[in-house]
């Protein structure tokens, strides 16, 4: 298994999926999905860390009705809303550990992952085994976090709670920026025997209906509410409205809009 993965468990899938998803996934999982083109048609499709389906759904819908489309997740409890939520006859479902992939050497020819390789301690070993499963001349498309500065939710609610806690509450994992250095990400890819590499900065806006919601959400859809439950659970409440104020006063509210920007990488083995 992954060296210490960030575990989403308990009610934080589904609060992730209802606040986080049409906020900050939705407009990313349409991003990749119209990526795909016409050269990954008729093919074995391998997503990773599919989380709640937000990509899984716009995949089934782009991909052919020959396609066969694999989806998994280390997280048993996210995989279990998105199974309850999408059904199709050349879907399948896994739980796989990215840093070892239970599948056979240069069988896939398109490997997709939203926001997930990250999160990954060893991502030099899951590039390694990306590769291996995936077919000569097979793509490779994901995503990650962009400049932190550039993602307005991210960057005050890091901020927000590290004023509570200090610092990372969870420093033994991968953050959700450690990937936002686009030329580090581009040499491990090289390294994991990847060419024509492709690297695109994808900027969008996330709307919620409100900064309470959003709050609600950012604390209690993220693995960061087990940390606050085994410290004090108090501080879930008080964490939320210091962080519903401070969106309000930096990105408005009724709707709240933040800035978001990803990566977007492309590569083929």
């Amino acid at each position: 298994m992954e060296t210490n993965p960030i575990v989403f468990s308990g009610s934080i899938p589904q609060l992730y999926e209802d606040y986080l998803g049409p906020f900050l996934f939705e407009p990313f999982a349409l991003d990749i999905a119209n990526r795909i083109g016409q050269q990954d048609r008729s093919r074995h499709v391998l997503e990773l860390a599919c989380g709640t389906g937000r990509l899984t759904r716009h995949l089934l819908a782009r991909l052919g009705k020959s396609d066969l489309l694999t989806a998994t997740d280390i997280n048993p409890e996210m995989m279990a809303v998105a199974r309850e939520k999408i059904q199709a006859h050349n879907l399948l479902w896994n739980i796989a550990d990215i840093t070892d992939i239970p599948y056979q050497e240069n069988f896939f020819d398109l490997i997709v992952c939203q926001f997930g390789l990250m999160l990954v301690p060893e991502k030099d070993k899951a590039l390694a085994e990306i590769a291996r499963v995936m077919k000569k001349n097979g793509r490779f498309l994901f995503n990650v976090w962009g400049d932190r500065k550039a993602n307005g939710i991210w960057s005050i609610g890091m901020k927000v709670i590290g004023s509570f806690l200090g610092g990372n509450p969870i420093p033994q994992n991968a953050g959700p920026f450690s990937m936002e250095d686009d030329q580090e990400t581009i040499r491990l890819l090289k390294e994991a025997g990847f060419r024509d590499i492709k690297a695109t900065s994808v900027s969008k806006t996330g709307v919620i209906a409100s900064a309470g919601i959003a709050a609600k959400g950012f604390i209690e859809g993220l693995p960061i509410a087990q940390v606050l439950r085994q410290r004090d659970p108090s501080l879930i409440n008080r964490i939320e409205g210091a962080l519903a104020k401070e969106l309000t006063d930096q990105l408005g509210d009724q709707p709240l809009q933040s800035p978001l920007l990803a990566w977007v990488f492309e590569a083929v083995k």
